[in-house]
């Protein structure tokens, strides 16, 4: 079994975006394209050889990435089998982009677009914020997000046994709670976010 640990990158201040197709079209855009498309082709796969669960093998962290990644990244596998199709849309049209890397510029508009969809489905599956050097959002850290129709249980965004840290974020909207539910965002011992 592969211990996870956390990688602390530089950086990492910024607010929150809310539309993931803007992305940052400076210096760190061939670090992301990079990366994204590696994480697109590993989880592709791995999900064809049938090892989507298991963690995935140390990626090159570029140092573009700012903010908390927690290694190694392991794929929710039922948020991957629902975004299966996407993720084939998507690296294949970032193939051309990776087989010619000259054309990854900031002056592309469908190359930002498919790089803000990738780094939607990428984000949802991994349950990480994954933020370039230069853009305006939270940085790279943990996120859970959960969406449910009724609650009757208990459900829990976030708990840590021992540590999260960074910048976390858990998000719960549920349109029923029932008598008897319970839904909690975070709960600790220890939750550590940044000032």
């Amino acid at each position: 079994m592969v211990k996870p640990f956390v990688i602390d990158l530089a950086g990492g201040k910024g607010v929150a975006m809310s539309d993931p197709v803007d992305l940052v079209a400076g210096s760190a855009l061939p670090a992301m394209f990079t990366f994204f498309f590696q994480r697109l082709d590993s989880l592709l796969t791995r999900h064809r050889s049938g090892r989507a669960s298991e963690p995935e093998p140390l990626p090159e962290v570029p140092p573009e990435l700012v903010g908390t990644l927690h290694l190694p990244l392991v794929a929710d596998p039922v948020r991957l089998r629902g975004r299966i199709e996407v993720l084939e849309a998507l690296a294949l049209a970032l193939t051309h982009y990776q087989r010619s890397p000259a054309s990854v510029t900031g002056s592309d508009q469908v190359l930002l677009q498919t790089l803000g969809r990738a780094r939607a489905a990428l984000e949802d599956i991994y349950g990480q914020r994954f933020t370039f050097d230069g853009e305006e959002r939270q940085a790279s850290g943990p996120l859970s997000e959960h969406r449910y129709t009724r609650v009757a249980g208990e459900v829990v965004a976030m708990e840590a046994q021992e540590r999260i840290t960074g910048d976390v974020e858990a998000r719960v909207t549920a349109e029923t709670v029932e008598r008897g539910g319970r839904v909690v965002g975070m709960r600790a011992p220890i939750i550590e976010g940044r000032p």
